[in-house]
């Protein structure tokens, strides 16, 4: 199943739960041009990681984006769309604010 379709599936089950999901959604959104739309099961754990860092030194920008894709592997993996999480299953710690 493409990227996109997978999304749109996610993003309508949250706004069905009476979830508002507008910044979640722009950041998917982004996920999905960055990554070029492929299926969902060619996405490896390196193309994520480098989403997560971005531009930037890490900030918690990091941990926004990874709590969103987060949900939105749970999802994928519950529905049978994708097999594995490719996020990291260790945090970075982020510098002291």
């Amino acid at each position: 199943m493409m990227l996109t379709d997978v999304v749109d599936a996610y993003l309508t089950k949250q706004r069905s739960l009476g979830m508002r999901f507008e910044s979640a959604e722009v950041l998917l959104r982004r996920f999905c041009r960055v990554m070029g739309n492929p299926e969902i099961g060619e996405i490896t754990p390196k193309t994520v990681a480098a989403f997560l860092q971005g531009s930037g030194s890490l900030s918690a920008a990091w941990m926004l984006r990874y709590k969103v894709l987060s949900g939105f592997y749970r999802f994928a993996v519950s529905r049978g769309h994708a097999a594995f999480s490719p996020l990291p299953t260790s945090l970075p710690k982020l510098p002291p604010q």
